[in-house]
């Protein structure tokens, strides 16, 4: 909000409301425009029209700034020199406050890391950039399907040491049991702990490393349960489907 007084009085004469915090504010040397700059990013200029006799002062100062004449320099009618002439702007139309024209920035719209990583096929890094700690795993499985369909979730894995390698199955380990993730987690662990990719994308991990060796292990394990379970479930599903058809039967 922005409040203008009257000095010899001291008495509010025209308040201008702003949807945002000010920033910063200036006034044109005519003391027809008003430019304000908001918190939102948003760069705001109101005009007023002057009145007539302020036009008519105006137009007497560059008219005797034009002439030369003595009288103009020696009443002191010059004001403040260095000011200039600004020359008023034609009237646009305005949209929303009358009187008001808004510039409004666009501001370029930054890519998460994972998003440049992708844009520039690195796979990898991309990959490793959702394994961090705080990364929703609704990001994660995203970005792992977005390899899929870019058939790059080998090369994403591929060359891994143990330290790299580790939290990938400890990332499986969790969601390989959930509805949300588990086909997607199902899918990556057999690449991971698949008996062809051992030897050509972890040979030189395997046996070397104890943490791993306990990860794969405990992987191997949660997934082959998980398949158990699985087909329990849909024996179950069959079972129920005959129950429930049978009794629809014996209705009719």
């Amino acid at each position: 909000m922005v409040k203008v007084y009257d000095v010899s009085e001291y008495k509010v004469v025209h308040t201008m409301r702003y949807p945002a915090p000010l920033l910063s504010i200036a006034i044109s040397p005519d003391n027809t425009h008003i430019a304000a700059g908001m918190t939102d990013g948003t760069f705001s200029i109101r005009r007023r029209d002057p009145k007539a006799s302020e036009e008519r002062e105006g137009d007497d100062e560059r008219e005797a700034l034009r002439q030369g004449a003595y009288e103009f320099f020696a009443t002191g009618m010059l004001g403040n020199i260095g000011e200039g002439y600004v020359r008023p702007k034609q009237k646009s139309k305005p949209e929303g406050v009358p009187g008001e024209m808004k510039v409004v920035s666009q501001r370029k719209k930054k890519l998460k890391e994972y998003d440049r990583y992708l844009k520039s096929f690195k796979y990898g890094a991309a990959l490793d950039s959702v394994l961090r700690k705080g990364v929703p795993p609704t990001v994660t499985f995203s970005l792992i399907q977005e390899l899929v369909h870019r058939d790059g979730v080998r090369m994403a894995l591929a060359g891994r040491d143990d330290v790299l390698l580790e939290p990938v199955v400890r990332l499986l380990l969790r969601h390989l049991t959930d509805p949300r993730f588990g086909e997607m987690a199902c899918d990556m662990a057999s690449i991971v702990i698949g008996l062809p990719l051992v030897s050509d994308m972890y040979g030189s991990v395997l046996g070397q490393s104890p943490i791993i060796d306990v990860l794969f292990v405990r992987l191997q394990r949660k997934l082959a349960a998980e398949l158990r379970f699985q087909h329990e479930v849909a024996k179950l599903k069959g079972a129920l489907d005959m129950v429930l058809a049978t009794s629809a039967l014996q209705q009719l």
